[in-house]
C-alpha cells in the first residue's frame, strides 16, 4: 500500500462499471479490463493482498442496481 493504491483501486473499480455501462448500451460487444489492482482477492468485509475492492463484484452489483439485470453470470 502507497498513497496512489486507493485512487489506482477506485479507478480499477470505475474501469469496470465503465465496462458494464458500455456493453449494457450496445455500445461495445464485451469488454475486458486490464486493471491494477486487480480485486480478486477482496472480500466483502476487508481487503486482501494488493486487491482493495471485488471490482467483480462491483461490477455486477452495478449491473443489477442500475440495468435492470436478476441474475448475472461469473466464469473464472
Amino acid at each position: 500500500m502507497n498513497p496512489f493504491s486507493y485512487p489506482a483501486a477506485l479507478r480499477a473499480a470505475g474501469a469496470v462499471v465503465l465496462g458494464v455501462d458500455l456493453v449494457m448500451a450496445g455500445k461495445a460487444e464485451n469488454a475486458f479490463c486490464n486493471i491494477r489492482p486487480p480485486g480478486h482477492h477482496a472480500e466483502r468485509g476487508r481487503a486482501m493482498g494488493f486487491c482493495i475492492f471485488n471490482n467483480v463484484a462491483v461490477g455486477v452489483a452495478h449491473a443489477l442496481a442500475q440495468h435492470g439485470l436478476k441474475r448475472v453470470a461469473i466464469a473464472d
